[in-house]
């Protein structure tokens, strides 16, 4: 099986148990890569694959490490 690193930081940490990384399946774009890890797609504001910015349509591949921060709101 292809499979890459999900990153979490921050808050997004709480929907995949505290972990920071956890394996996922490549093959599939990262909105289906979160929303299958339990993330909300709409809480990410920012996806980095490989340090590099993506969007949330981009097809995770093999041996990517890819990176998730939160939407952050304040007033």
């Amino acid at each position: 099986m292809l499979t890459a690193i999900l990153k979490t930081v921050g808050p997004l940490k709480l929907y995949v148990n505290n972990q920071a990384e956890v394996n996922v399946s490549a093959g599939r774009t990262v909105r289906e890569t979160l929303k299958g890890a339990g993330i909300p797609p709409e809480l990410v504001a920012l996806v980095l694959v490989n340090g590099e910015c993506e969007d949330k349509d981009y097809v995770v591949r093999d041996g990517d490490a890819i990176k998730v921060i939160a939407v952050i709101g304040g007033g």
